[in-house]
């Protein structure tokens, strides 16, 4: 039992407690071992400028997994074996209990002919120091085997291997012979014959009823007397199969207990296992484990898991785009290979995955983990999910109640079938923090992608809003000031305790921008957005990149992000029109570059904006195959996939890209009145 239900729920339990305890959104070596270890690929791509990142965690019976383990003893041939095992040893512990009890015959006045030379004293019953013996032997029996029975039965549910549970029943039944293997090594052959019961008689006329009555009371096989009617037997037997039908009733409900709640653990990546709610402290967006549904999806579903990729606009800066391979609708996939056990997880990762709605052929869009630049195409908002559990008593078992976790996600946290899906750059940080999105996704935060709150100073910010912070200005100072010195205006001012966390969804006074602060106990807070005449630039889309922090110069990409297809941009006039705004200048740049174009960078806004090359389209349209690779055995990280990809990433030409300028006061003023 080193390895059983015990040793899986102080799993539960440890990956729980370093999954609060830990700051960043990553996998714990604890949660690791109870999700399954995590095998992360990364293989580079377009020589420097992307990765292409493919999961995989293990989901078989040799994994050293809680959750795996736990799978493996739901399976029907586990429980089957276990029913059987755990039956012949009620039955054997119920032999060696009627035994006991047939000593009690011994009591009686012993007839000379029937008791084999034992006690021949002129018929007489057993002596009073005799009578305590043997009671005192009795009663040392009953208990060893009522201790046996118990301890035989928890050691079985402590068995989470076949091979296991069959050795730990041989060792049972070797427990009750060890009586039997001592007295054939101390006894003599004579002492030994004197303690078998007398043999039956050759001809059942020749004794007289009385005797024969006697010889079967006496007989190895009764329990005190013979059975007159079918009743008692069946009495019996319906015993031994009411305890073998709790016995493993109760392991069963524990089994399933464990595997929910280890399921919870896994898609909420440590923050519950369902027996309580989320910690008040948890991220706005919860994601699974790294890599577990994407893992799950690929091993049961038939599909390919969905890979990953990540790129930079340019060499040695962060990545800024993410986006996910489509293998199909994970709903209506066969799920061949699925077990009855894994259909809370099959549900759970349809429900948070990202590409619901996504017609077939066309990208996924990822998020990113914050803190980090690795994509997710899975996870659900806090604020959706709803995560309890069904309390269940379990009389026969150490903790005598089990918790059925149940996990559900109303929508996802991001694609076409998420609350954000609705919203623009100027209004997607009222779904989702900011830090959340990957910089130049078309959703993402227009003070994120125009880097507006970068240089903001501060003590220290507040969740994952950049925005917000709290500053480090005097008490004199209110958040309107604060915000215009750096360009930008008050959205909201709140005072917070030194020391406390100012994160939303937190405590905090709420202030006037134009408020000062002058509780010294306190720290003023500030959350800055942009000016309205910038902020209408966030209607823009097709982001390659916003230039110079001005949300209104646009680096155009010459690609729509989220289905791998050509826009069809005739000019910068054409851009700007799609949000009703209007070109103010055309500027020819280097390549994937604001820098202006050595041979002069002022264009008409008429201009006609440079044609996507095929190579381009290519790379971008080969991301959405659904092709697994694997890392080559030189260990240079590409694969012959990956190098064809790099290759067609490399554009022969020299073309210069387009910024198109854009705004229209007019439209400003008119907001700015509403």
């Amino acid at each position: 039992g080193a390895d059983g239900l015990q040793k899986r729920e102080l799993a539960i339990i440890e990956a729980l407690r370093s999954s609060k305890s830990s700051k960043e959104n990553v996998m714990s070596m604890a949660l690791q071992q109870v999700c399954g270890g995590r095998h992360l690929q990364s293989v580079p791509v377009a020589h420097g400028l992307g990765w292409a990142i493919h999961d995989a965690i293990q989901f078989d019976a040799e994994s050293e997994s809680a959750l795996s383990s736990l799978r493996y003893q739901l399976r029907g041939e586990f429980c089957c074996i276990f029913v059987v095992t755990t039956l012949f040893w009620i039955w054997r512990c119920f032999f060696e209990l009627r035994n006991s009890l047939q000593l009690l015959d011994l009591f009686r006045i012993c007839p000379t002919d029937c008791c084999n030379g034992i006690n021949r004293k002129n018929g007489k019953a057993l002596d009073l120091g005799s009578q305590v013996a043997l009671l005192f032997i009795i009663v040392l029996r009953l208990i060893l085997e009522a201790v046996l029975l118990i301890d035989g039965y928890f050691m079985n549910c402590e068995t989470n291997c076949i091979m296991d549970l069959i050795m730990n029943a041989v060792a049972l039944e070797f427990i009750f012979n060890v009586d039997d293997v001592a007295a054939i090594g101390l006894l003599s052959k004579r002492e030994l014959e004197a303690m078998e019961p007398p043999p039956p008689p050759l001809h059942r006329e020749s004794a007289s009823p009385s005797v024969q009555k006697t010889r079967m009371s006496t007989s190895r096989w009764n329990i005190c007397r013979p059975c007159r009617s079918p009743v008692r037997s069946w009495l019996k037997l319906f015993a031994v199969l009411l305890l073998t039908g709790m016995f493993s009733g109760a392991r069963f409900f524990k089994v399933k207990s464990l595997h929910s709640r280890a399921f919870v653990a896994c898609l909420t990546n440590g923050l519950t296992d369902g027996t309580s709610p989320l910690p008040d402290n948890a991220p706005e967006v919860v994601f699974p484990a790294p890599g577990f549904c994407a893992s799950l999806v690929g091993a049961f579903s038939g599909l390919n898991g969905p890979n990953c990729w990540t790129w930079r606009n340019r060499l040695g800066e962060p990545l800024t785009n993410a986006i996910c391979s489509n293998p199909g609708n994970i709903a209506d996939a066969k799920w061949e290979q699925l077990l009855p056990m894994d259909e809370m997880g099959r549900q759970a990762c349809t429900e948070l995955w990202f590409g619901q709605g996504v017609p077939a052929g066309e990208l996924v869009p990822a998020l990113k983990y914050p803190g980090s630049f690795e994509p997710v195409a899975f996870g659900c908002r806090k604020e959706d999910l709803d995560i309890h559990s069904i309390r269940v008593i379990v009389p026969f078992y150490l903790t005598h109640e089990a918790h059925l976790a149940r996990f559900r996600c109303r929508r996802p946290a991001y694609g076409p079938r998420s609350a954000v899906w609705s919203a623009t750059s100027i209004t997607s940080d009222e779904f989702i923090q900011p830090l959340y999105f990957f910089r130049y996704s078309d959703r993402s935060p227009l003070e994120l992608q125009a880097r507006s709150c970068e240089n903001l100073p501060k003590v220290h910010g507040c969740g994952e809003d950049p925005c917000r912070v709290v500053t480090d200005s005097f008490h004199s100072t209110t958040c309107d000031e604060y915000c215009e010195r750096h360009n930008l205006i008050c959205a909201e001012a709140f005072a917070v305790s030194k020391g406390r966390t100012c994160a939303p969804g937190h405590r905090a006074r709420s202030l006037n921008c134009l408020e000062t602060q002058a509780d010294k106990r306190r720290m003023l807070g500030c959350r800055c957005r942009l000016p309205p005449e910038e902020r209408i630039c966030g209607l823009l889309s097709n982001v390659y990149a916003r230039c110079n922090h001005d949300p209104c110069k646009v680096l155009v990409s010459q690609f729509d992000r989220e289905t791998g297809r050509p826009t069809n941009f005739r000019s910068c006039t054409d851009y700007c029109a799609m949000a009703n705004l209007t070109c103010l200048a055309q500027l020819r740049v280097r390549q994937r570059s604001c820098e202006p174009d050595p041979r002069g960078s002022l264009l008409p806004c008429d201009d006609p904006l440079p044609k996507l090359s095929f190579d381009e389209y290519t790379v971008y349209s080969q991301m959405n195959a659904s092709r697994e690779f694997e890392t080559s055995d030189e260990g240079d990280g590409e694969d012959e996939w990956a190098s064809e990809l790099t290759r067609l990433a490399i554009i022969e030409n020299d073309s210069p890209e387009r910024v198109c300028h854009c705004g229209s006061p007019g439209l400003v003023f008119a907001s700015a009145k509403k």
